[in-house]
């Protein structure tokens, strides 16, 4: 097993599965989907972004693409290192639209009020308390203009999956952790639109993605997948569970691509794009 800097991905900000290289794998092993769903936000060429939470920048070329010659995009991230990340990333490559970076926190964002036409978060809200989320979604509200999009890409693992492993185990170990504001956060996905109409925002709606990998798999799935599952393995070493699933959970992280590699593995996760409108004054 990787230790736990390398399978748990902590950042400085002290989040985990956050860090440049776990990003990378988790979107390249579903980037089919990931670029439907940033595609299906309805962001339009010439706008100016801001993505929240911007990891290590996955999503800039993309977007960049979608926004053309006439848009703008400012990249924020609570770490610093990966804000460096993305700024190597516009050093080595030529994007369409200007891309400016800036380090600071979601929940108190340095930008002036209506200062974009969109607003787009992905898998960042689930780090945030349920207080922080609904102050954050205020913020997101504020640094856009009236009339623009408020759009939230977020998990909710109540879905995760890796069968045949018997789901329960996962259930029982994500119980277990209910106290734990990653492991709750990432649990909002399919409720983030309520959050949404209590900030305000109008015309409210939700887009859900389920995404299945089964063998063969690519090596960046296999990678992003055994990942998740020492990842899981470490966190069941933490938790009030059984002898047996603690037994299961040890021999899944000593030795998880026996069950990676089992013909009928299945991997299964699912999504929620959150999309809301600033009200007009």
């Amino acid at each position: 097993m990787n230790n736990a800097s390398n399978s748990e991905q902590i950042t400085s900000a002290g989040h985990k599965l956050s860090g440049g290289r776990h990003l990378e794998v988790h979107y390249l092993a579903l980037k089919d989907e990931y670029d439907a769903t940033l595609r299906a936000t309805g962001i339009q060429p010439g706008w100016s972004v801001l993505d929240a939470g911007a990891g290590n920048g996955v999503f800039l070329p993309l977007m960049a693409e979608l926004l053309g010659s006439q848009g703008r995009i400012e990249a924020l991230d609570l770490a610093p290192e990966n804000i460096e990340a993305i700024e190597s990333l516009i050093a080595d490559q030529q994007f369409p639209c200007p891309i400016s970076t800036r380090t600071g926190d979601m929940t108190a964002l340095p930008q002036e009020t209506g200062t974009f036409d969109a607003v787009w978060s992905a898998n960042a809200t689930q780090y945030l308390s349920d207080k922080q989320l609904a102050r954050a979604i205020e913020e997101f509200r504020r640094v856009v203009r009236p009339g623009g999009l408020v759009a939230v890409k977020e998990v909710d693992i109540s879905v995760w999956q890796y069968q045949p492993q018997d789901p329960k185990l996962m259930w029982r170990l994500i119980d277990a952790l209910s106290d734990d504001t990653q492991i709750s956060g990432a649990m909002r996905g399919t409720r983030l639109p309520a959050w949404f109409r209590a900030a305000g925002l109008e015309r409210v709606s939700a887009i859900t993605t389920l995404a299945e990998r089964h063998q063969p798999l690519k090596p960046v799935e296999h990678e992003y997948i055994r990942n998740n599952l020492e990842f899981l393995s470490r966190l069941a070493r933490t938790c009030d569970l059984s002898e047996t699933d603690h037994d299961q959970w040890k021999a899944i992280g000593e030795e998880p691509d026996r069950l990676i590699s089992d013909p009928d593995f299945c991997y299964r996760e699912m999504w929620v794009l959150s999309l809301g409108i600033v009200p007009k004054r």
